[in-house]
């Protein structure tokens, strides 16, 4: 056992790393806040749909993004007030909420059992995707914070149930399940806990008031129903399922190279809080910290548990970015529970945050430094040396909607296949394109007159090379009669593959203008671009 000569200096270590750590953490905020560049393709949907000219078509445009209005409608305010007419100006606000996140992790510890956040800080305050896409211009960074204060604010309620810690833990769990919607898995975990933890101190009464907290949040969720409902019918092309590999690669990548220490800590950290919390193991253990422990390991159980299930259920391809709040729930539980287990526990606790933190703060720094996109980039080239009756062709399509964004010059541009409307992603446009056959002939009878009359074809994005002899790529049938049925990648990939074939067989010159491999941007928006000149009308056979 430490002797009172250990304890506080161990304390006084404890302040020290988790200060070091926040102030590290603060840093790579502003850091990447410098390097992230313009927004890409997901933040320009969001601010597209939060700046449409009413609030009802907000509204309406909701089922093309994954979040609810609390996010657009913080994009909206942050616009009108003039703060975020520039890239910069949305890029501090999406500061703000990964700022407000360290917060949160913060609040969190200290509001459960005056509790230090080292866990929360080296494992995800200084992980490179929590501040990468918690910083951007969606709602994960904010909606993660939220769900953390609600988690804290609830444990007060259980403490000491009166109207003036029940009314924030209300407003915290309505905005928490508004700015997500899987917040609504943590939320029902959280409630759970704390009636679990009422129950056993033989007040009924009290489980349900901690129940009724998540009710008004449940509520406040309907009016989404219908709306979400009829999404599906267009969300489908996107669904490709999720299966248990496809989960733990998605986590590795959320996780980097600690996906190891992650996943080891949650384990052990569910297992033991909740032996813990049932069988009280150590005499000066007090009741208060073995219902904290019962509490916040519930909750780690049936909240992760619940968002895989989420995640199955969606059936989207999931990306790093979803797990955020996941990673944030998960490890404000270990916070909470690992260090009130036992003093070696505790030790413990303080050696993972310090390897940790010194592992991690390179990595993230160093990965940070890439662009979140080059496609502002891309569009002010095309803008300022595309000469008049030049076309350009962007493929894949999402890429118009980067595109369409920054593009200020006046040449015609379109994707394969062309869309109505680039402001935000439209797949209900593109499940009509789906239903069509050779949906992308205009396009080539496009990109052959303007090649003929001696203009160029500027291609962004990447499109496959046919290898030598290779035979015409052939046209799928209509959807649902595809490779993957309503899947859309087969038809995007089917489109690039015949724009490749008509180009390789008939273009003159070609040059690279834009080499991704030599971009310091992210993998999910780093667009080559080429330009294309000459016509011949050559007829490829396959005959040797």
């Amino acid at each position: 056992m430490a002797t009172p000569l250990q304890k506080p200096f161990l304390r006084q270590t404890e302040w020290m790393v988790a200060i070091l750590a926040t102030v590290a953490a603060v840093w790579l905020h502003f850091f990447y806040l410098i390097h992230a560049g313009g927004l890409w393709r997901d933040e320009i949907s969001v601010k597209s749909i939060a700046t449409l000219p009413s609030l009802g078509q907000v509204w309406e445009a909701l089922p093309h993004d994954h979040c609810p209005i609390l996010f657009p409608s913080l994009v909206r305010i942050w616009s009108a007030a003039g703060l975020g007419t520039t890239d910069i100006g949305l890029r501090i606000l999406g500061l703000g909420c990964g700022l407000l996140l360290l917060a949160a992790f913060w609040v969190a510890s200290r509001t459960m059992d005056q509790g230090l956040p080292l866990l929360s800080l080296a494992l995800a305050g200084l992980n490179f995707t929590v501040i990468r896409y918690g910083d951007s211009i969606r709602a994960y960074g904010l909606a993660t914070g939220f769900i953390l204060l609600t988690m804290s604010l609830i444990w007060r309620f259980i403490e000491t149930p009166n109207m003036r810690r029940g009314l924030p833990a209300v407003m915290a769990a309505v905005l928490s399940v508004q700015t997500l919607y899987q917040n609504a898995f943590f939320l029902l975990a959280i409630g759970i806990a704390g009636a679990v933890v009422c129950i056993r101190r033989h007040q009924p009464g009290r489980a349900i008031g901690v129940l009724s907290i998540g009710l008004p949040a449940a509520l406040s969720l309907l009016p989404y129903v219908n709306p979400m409902r009829h999404a599906q019918s267009w969300w489908m092309v996107s669904k490709t399922g999720v299966d248990f590999t496809g989960f733990m690669s998605r986590i590795a990548d959320a996780t980097g190279m600690m996906v190891g220490v992650w996943l080891v800590l949650v384990m052990i950290t569910a297992l033991l809080g909740l032996g813990c919390g049932l069988i009280k193991i150590s005499p000066n253990e007090t009741r208060v910290q073995q219902d904290l422990l019962l509490f916040a390991s519930i909750a780690l159980v049936i909240g992760l548990t619940g968002f895989g299930f989420f995640v199955k259920w969606m059936g989207l391809p999931t990306q790093r970015w979803y797990y955020i709040p996941a990673m944030g729930f998960a490890v404000v539980g270990c916070d909470v529970i690992l260090p009130r287990i036992h003093q070696a526990a505790r030790m413990g606790v303080l050696v993972i945050a310090v390897v940790v933190a010194l592992l991690a703060y390179p990595s993230a720094q160093s990965a940070l430094k890439q662009r979140q996109t080059n496609g502002d980039l891309v569009a002010a080239q095309i803008s300022q040396n595309a000469r008049p009756n030049d076309l350009i062709i962007v493929h894949p399509w999402y890429y118009g909607i980067t595109f369409g964004h920054y593009y200020r010059g006046a040449e015609p541009w379109t994707t394969l296949p062309p869309l109505e409307d680039y402001r935000f992603h439209r797949y209900d446009l593109l499940k009509s394109k789906l239903q069509m056959t050779n949906v992308i002939e205009p396009v080539l009878k496009q990109v052959e007159t303007t090649l003929r009359s001696g203009h160029s074809v500027w291609i962004v994005g990447s499109v496959p090379m046919p290898q030598p002899n290779e035979a015409p790529p052939a046209d799928l049938p209509p959807a649902p009669n595809g490779p993957e049925g309503w899947a859309d990648r087969p038809y995007s990939d089917a489109w690039g593959a015949k724009f490749s074939y008509f180009l390789v067989y008939h273009i003159t010159n070609a040059v690279t203008l834009v080499d991704p491999t030599t971009n310091p941007v992210s993998s999910m928006e780093n667009m080559p671009l080429t330009i294309t000149s000459g016509w011949r009308s050559t007829v490829h056979t396959n005959s040797p």
